[in-house]
């Protein structure tokens, strides 16, 4: 189906810029982006807008996990975001890939 949300990852890696495509809006609960790393726990990139774009800085040690191949996911979580650190309910995981020529 139609994504969800569109991740872009400014050719620096120092700022994503996400924009809600296709998704159903929670007003009693957050949407969270997460960067999943090969091995150990998801990071979380923060709360994102469930309408329009989100612009997040990512942090400099998080920038080489923002590559091709590189996998994201979306959790639903409680308003302001995961209570524990870790994601919830794990709504949408998708690999980055190459700008298209």
């Amino acid at each position: 189906g139609d994504p969800a949300f569109v991740v872009s990852v400014h050719d620096d890696q120092e700022t994503l810029l996400i924009r809600a495509a296709n998704v159903t809006q929670q007003s009693n609960n957050s949407y969270e982006l997460w960067v999943v790393p090969q091995t150990g726990a998801p990071v979380s990139l923060g709360v994102i807008e469930q309408t329009g774009e989100t612009e997040r800085d990512v942090a400099e040690n998080l920038r080489g996990l923002l590559v091709p191949g590189g996998t994201l996911a979306v959790s639903l979580e409680p308003v302001g975001g995961s209570p524990t650190g870790a994601p919830t309910t794990v709504m949408f995981v998708g690999a980055l890939t190459p700008p298209s020529e």
